[in-house]
């Protein structure tokens, strides 16, 4: 097949951004001609095996950049005669539109939720409204979603599919899901003998200690300051964060809780798999999350996962066989009660590999090979 692939930054700096990187490279492998148009490529992990077509993308500061690679893109794209065109939402075309972070107005919506203020909420909804780069989002998100301009819409989660579905009244058939992979290669139990002593001596825990771990940035969101309440109803737990945040605003609200002696904030890492390796339960009670890969990164490590059913990595999981839902995401006397189960070594290991076999079920190879699917059905109709 010739596949074109778009969107604006070819990186593996962002979620997104990683995504396509690495579809690019198996559909590349996979022996298919393989065209990238982006705004920009990193060099370092550019495949030789690529055709890469620079495309316009500026006025990110006027606001204008999405109008920008949208128009640009389309123009390009259109010069080659492609048997599928997959684009990555909020450029308005594309034969598979791959929708990673849900829908726009939703995002904006639990945003504003999070802001205490009232005054200062209506403020940044203002904002919100008068914002050509909002507008601008909104506008080409509807054009995603409009008949004519896709041919099939790819969700990463159920949760994702139900807003496409409730926003832009996209017929349910139009939409498949196909739930984020996870390198299980890099994300294994094996870390644990490389890694798992020399994280927890660095962090002053020993081997006797059960750690949680907490990855995410934005800690408000990801729902750190519930985590962080349970752990004042459980005693002899520890705690790593993982990621970026108002990393002061949180240790004041440990001490105010009296669990700071027993948090570790660690700060963004480029060595993940080191700390899901050190860890003992993962935790992440979530206020939004598209999907949350962060999740099954953990059950790939052998750890039990412990999400909110805000959280579309939360369908993946069996209730008290890999892992735990909150519901709601603020029921901290529920997440303290789970954590209390798992201070059960054997309930901690029985769930341990029950993990890693879901994880495998999920695997990143499995992902990509689902893509190639949806291109064949799609070229199937168009014969």
């Amino acid at each position: 097949m010739k596949i074109a692939l778009v969107h604006k930054q070819y990186t593996t700096h962002g979620g997104t951004e990683r995504y396509m990187v690495n579809l690019s490279n198996f559909l590349a492998e996979e022996g298919h001609e393989v065209h990238v148009f982006t705004g920009s490529w990193d060099e370092e992990v550019a495949n030789d095996e690529i055709i890469f077509h620079k495309t316009a993308y500026f006025g990110k500061k006027l606001g204008i950049d999405k109008y920008v690679f949208a128009k640009s893109a389309y123009k390009e794209v259109q010069k080659y005669d492609f048997d599928i065109i997959q684009t990555f939402s909020r450029t308005g075309f594309g034969d598979v539109i791959r929708i990673g972070g849900g829908c726009h107005e939703v995002y904006v919506d639990k945003m504003m939720e999070l802001i205490d203020n009232p005054l200062y909420e209506s403020i940044k909804r203002l904002e919100s409204k008068l914002s050509l780069s909002e507008y601008l989002t909104k506008y080409y998100e509807a054009q995603d979603f409009k008949p004519g301009n896709y041919k099939k819409i790819v969700a990463i989660s159920q949760t994702v599919k139900d807003q496409i579905m409730d926003v832009y009244q996209v017929p349910e058939k139009d939409i498949v899901i196909n739930y984020n992979g996870v390198d299980v290669n890099q994300f294994k139990p094996e870390n644990q003998e490389e890694y798992r002593d020399e994280i927890r001596t660095k962090h002053g825990f020993s081997d006797e200690d059960m750690v949680l771990l907490f990855v995410g940035t934005g800690f408000k969101r990801k729902g750190l300051k519930y985590v962080l309440q349970a752990m004042a109803q459980v005693d002899e737990v520890e705690l790593l964060v993982v990621g970026k945040g108002k990393v002061n605003e949180f240790k004041k609200m440990a001490a105010n809780l009296n669990v700071n002696e027993r948090v570790e904030f660690v700060g963004a890492s480029s060595n993940v798999e080191a700390y899901y390796a050190a860890g003992d339960v993962f935790v992440l009670p979530t206020i939004y999350e598209p999907f949350g890969s962060v999740v099954t990164e953990a059950l790939a490590s052998g750890l039990p996962a412990i999400t909110s059913q805000a959280a579309g990595s939360a369908e993946v999981l069996e209730e008290g066989k890999d892992g735990f839902v909150l519901e709601p995401v603020d029921n901290v006397e529920q997440l303290s009660i789970y954590i209390k189960q798992l201070k059960d070594q054997s309930l901690r290991d029985e769930m341990s590999q029950a993990a890693r076999e879901k994880a495998l079920k999920y695997s990143e190879k499995r992902n990509h090979q689902n893509m190639l699917d949806i291109y064949a059905n799609i070229l199937e109709y168009k014969l």
